[in-house]
């Protein structure tokens, strides 16, 4: 096996990174599969550093599973650790390069590591426009896809693939009801500033199911704060303050800086919609 000292670790709980997972299997390379959602940190749920220790690998890739702790202790086992990540975490920012430009998408960078052609993916039946699509998407959603071509029936197709991919992390059986809960907490919108504010008591993941209606409904970036109050969420998405909320409290960005989310956690101080529209209105009135 070409990769048989190198070892994946990646949690697969977004499309992405059950692609990237898939394209490692082609490629034969060694995984350690997280079974962390979104969220993921190498320093939770799993001691990481013992499976790369008791596999004997000497090169360890890790996507989208911040943990300096256990980097440090792979490191310290001379470890040859690389992160592929396009995000900013609480404490900690790898959206950026050196150079202070912003980092494609997770995918993008794992088919750039590994040379991955489009004859590749081919043969093993794929359809590489749909697979580059995903990174693509991932980076900036649909808006991104359109920037970079894609025509509106290849869009469709790459979001077609895109719930392929993350079908089988869906119960059917409940999907529906989640996406009327969806389109009832769209219904109940209230408008402030340049802001669609929508919100939610059911315990249910409300933020992508809203951008696809945005898409469906309006057809282009549409600034949106969310609350998820089930699942402890507060997003603030396309907009121009995603960094400036990162710096007052803390979270997570996403889709090429204009998009900024926060998990409350039991026990921590709790982000408010209330404060969240004070940071917002303090940022304006400085710019203005």
């Amino acid at each position: 096996m070409a990769y048989k000292k190198t070892v994946l670790i990646i949690p697969p709980n977004d499309a992405e990174a059950v692609m990237i997972q898939q394209i490692a299997q082609k490629l034969g390379l060694p995984i350690i599969e997280s079974k962390q959602f979104h969220g993921s940190s190498l320093d939770k749920g799993h001691d990481y550093v013992k499976d790369v220790k008791d596999g004997g690998y000497s090169r360890v890739i890790v996507v989208e599973m911040p943990g300096l702790k256990a980097e440090k202790k792979l490191r310290k086992m001379g470890v040859k650790l690389d992160v592929i990540d396009h995000h900013h975490y609480t404490g900690l920012s790898r959206a950026h390069d050196e150079h202070g430009k912003l980092l494609p998408s997770s995918l993008e960078q794992f088919l750039k590591m590994f040379k991955v052609t489009d004859a590749q993916l081919t043969t093993w039946g794929y359809k590489p426009k749909l697979v580059r699509g995903i990174g693509i998407q991932d980076r900036g959603y649909v808006w991104a896809l359109q920037d970079e071509g894609y025509s509106k029936e290849e869009i469709q197709d790459v979001m077609a693939f895109h719930d392929s991919l993350v079908a089988h992390l869906h119960n059917p059986k409940t999907e529906a009801r989640k996406e009327q809960l969806a389109k009832s907490a769209w219904d109940r919108k209230k408008k402030w500033r340049e802001f669609f504010v929508i919100s939610t008591r059911a315990d249910i993941q409300l933020r992508p199911r809203l951008s696809r209606i945005v898409v469906q409904e309006i057809g282009k970036p549409t600034p949106m704060i969310i609350v998820e109050h089930g699942r402890g969420l507060i997003y603030v998405q396309e907009s121009p303050y995603a960094i400036q909320l990162f710096e007052r409290f803390g979270g997570f960005t996403f889709g090429l800086d204009r998009n900024w989310g926060h998990k409350n956690e039991k026990g921590k101080k709790q982000v408010t919609l209330r404060e969240v529209k004070q940071a917002i209105e303090t940022v304006y009135r400085k710019v203005v």
